[in-house]
């Protein structure tokens, strides 16, 4: 079984068309499929049923192509390893979240403790927490406990992080210190973008809270304080979030039950050998926040 063949049928089963998938891999339509015949033969099964022109996966193709997903990540996986042995750049950290805003206090804080660490830091989309491929690019992933369920990672919590609204100075609701989600029904909403998991907090909250948001904007961090510092709207986020804000225009309202806090946790790869450095920054996570629940901050 030769990696190219299972490559092609990964190329194949993810677009479900034969001539697209050709064109993508510059081999004939022919040729492409004359080597998923090949594969079929080999494992003595067939992988796609055809429905019209397009061709689905069946049940054992399914099956094939887990397998094919957790080899390539695991390629993946030797590459990276195999490039940190070989480096004798300094020391890198790759850490990916959900919520880019949120960890500036702690990563700024280790990399003064250790100014020849370099962390590389980006943000991941729900969509990307649930693919091995994309997860497997990082050493560590900083989000809420949900939001991974790959058994091949392990986990630690870190903080919880209670839900909070953010509004302007001028607002009302500055006066009332906390409030139910549900009271801010007919207020504007300012949104972060669809597809992360600080958005999907959002709206099921809303839910859990019996209303759809208007929402008047869907922007990035740094539009979204803009807005609410002009009074365009307020915005749903958590504790950490709104701690994150440097502003003097707005203010954080805490958010009574629903929802429940959010978990943020860190998680790292099993059986995967770690730099020291990785464990060391992964300790220093988990101990910034232990260390200001103990002094109460």
């Amino acid at each position: 079984m030769q990696l190219l063949h299972l490559y092609y049928f990964k190329l194949l089963a993810e677009n479900e068309h034969l001539l697209n998938t050709a064109k993508i891999i510059h081999i004939s339509p022919p040729a492409l499929s004359t080597t998923i015949s090949r594969l079929e033969d080999e494992l003595q099964v067939s992988l796609f049923d055809r429905v019209g022109r397009k061709i689905k996966l069946n049940e054992n193709g399914k099956i094939l192509y887990i397998h094919v997903c957790n080899i390539f990540s695991e390629l993946d996986n030797i590459k990276r390893e195999l490039s940190k042995t070989a480096t004798s750049q300094k020391d890198i950290v790759y850490v990916g979240v959900s919520a880019q805003s949120l960890w500036t206090e702690v990563i700024s804080s280790f990399m003064k403790a250790h100014p020849s660490v370099t962390i590389k830091h980006a943000s991941l989309t729900l969509k990307e927490l649930q693919d091995p491929d994309a997860l497997g690019q990082y050493d560590l992933v900083i989000t809420d406990v949900g939001d991974i369920t790959n058994k091949a990672w392990e986990h630690e919590f870190i903080v919880e992080d209670p839900p909070a609204l953010l509004v302007n100075c001028d607002h009302p609701f500055v006066q009332k210190g906390a409030i139910s989600l549900a009271e801010a029904r007919d207020e504007p909403f300012i949104a972060l973008s669809k597809g992360y998991s600080s958005r999907a907090f959002f709206e099921n909250a809303c839910k859990q809270s019996g209303f759809i948001p208007r929402i008047v904007a869907e922007v990035d961090y740094i539009l979204r304080t803009q807005l609410i510092e002009n009074g365009y709207g307020i915005a749903f986020s958590s504790v950490l979030g709104a701690r994150a804000i440097h502003s003097s225009l707005v203010r954080m309202v805490r958010v009574k039950y629903p929802p429940n806090p959010r978990m943020q946790t860190v998680f790292w790869k099993s059986g995967v050998a770690h730099s020291d450095t990785v464990l060391q920054f992964r300790d220093y996570l988990i101990d910034f926040y232990q260390n200001k629940a103990q002094r109460g901050i």
